[in-house]
């Protein structure tokens, strides 16, 4: 009886371990993987020239209705005047959401263009579903060099 409960363990043990939860998380980058759908995590820092993709991950299938990314000028601690805001519908069946646009002179974003800041700073992108604050991520845009 006792190796038939150690062994019911270890199997248990082993199952739990192979199941990998993500965590909600903003993600942003310069490089997108079409074929996986994903950005690569690259910086909190971007010059103003460089393309922008956010990318918010759930880690579970989304449990509201609609996903609000908004813009703020400003730090975490300090946040100032929001920027601007796109709100989108989503379904249960999503966990994930991409936010990129392309240039109008091709290719994708630039990151002063998709988080519409003139002049070099702080931003702060928050993600909302239904009204509740899901996540946060400060960033910094830089100066061209």
């Amino acid at each position: 009886m006792k190796k038939w409960l150690m062994m019911l363990s270890v199997a248990l043990v082993g199952l739990l371990s192979g199941c990998h939860v993500e965590k909600t998380a903003i993600v942003c980058g310069r490089e997108w993987n079409p074929a996986l759908e994903v950005v690569a995590d690259t910086a909190s820092e971007f010059e103003m020239k460089d393309p922008f993709i956010v990318q918010f991950r759930y880690g579970q299938n989304f449990d509201f209705a609609k996903l609000k990314t908004t813009f703020f000028e400003g730090t975490l601690a300090n946040r100032g005047p929001e920027i601007w805001t796109h709100e989108v519908a989503v379904s249960e069946k999503m966990g994930v959401y991409t936010l990129q646009g392309k240039s109008r002179r091709g290719g994708l974003m630039t990151a002063r263009e998709l988080t519409r800041k003139k002049e070099p700073g702080s931003i702060v992108i928050e993600v909302s579903g239904d009204g509740k604050v899901l996540a946060t991520k400060q960033i910094l845009l830089t100066k061209n060099r």
